[in-house]
């Protein structure tokens, strides 16, 4: 299994598709920071200073750390920041969900108006369980172009060759 995972295909074909799913999330709430902040705030999940901030600086988060999963760039900390904004919205689903709180998910931003059903947070929540994952498989598995070349073993008599010297 973990050779399957660590497969140069799955990794290139997971870091794509969670790469644009994160560059089109971000995309209306970038040029929508107002309406993301009212869908954030309908959670009732931060307290209302940290409502603005969180419109400001998540969607931009969600388009880089996208931006660099897709080409490739940085994929430990892209994939370790995306595990940590999709372990965020899943808490924020979740407790809305169990909650009842008829609110507009705020995902791939939109307006206000339209309200998620549970059914729809459901979808949101198995989604994001699905893309997170995708995340922690990149993160775990995926190959560092820096040190595939480095035998262990060979380092680690030099080393200890070099102190007994």
């Amino acid at each position: 299994m973990k050779d399957f995972l660590s497969s140069r295909y799955i990794q290139i074909a997971l870091q794509f598709i969670i790469g644009a799913v994160f560059i089109y999330a971000s995309y209306n709430k970038i040029f929508d920071q107002a309406g993301f902040a009212k869908a954030v705030y309908g959670y009732k999940f931060l307290p209302d200073f940290l409502v603005n901030i969180t419109a400001i600086i998540v969607p931009p988060l969600e388009f880089i750390a996208g931006i660099f999963l897709l080409f490739g760039l940085f994929r430990k900390g892209s994939s370790l920041v995306i595990i940590i904004l999709l372990s965020v919205f899943l808490i924020a689903l979740i407790q809305a969900y169990a909650r009842g709180l008829n609110i507009d998910c705020g995902c791939f931003g939109g307006s206000l108006e339209n309200n998620s059903t549970p059914t729809d947070l459901l979808i949101r929540i198995f989604q994001d369980i699905l893309l997170l994952a995708g995340a922690i498989i990149i993160f775990i598995f995926s190959r560092s172009k820096y040190y595939k070349n480095v035998n262990y073993t060979d380092t680690e008599i030099l080393l200890s060759k070099n102190q007994e010297a």
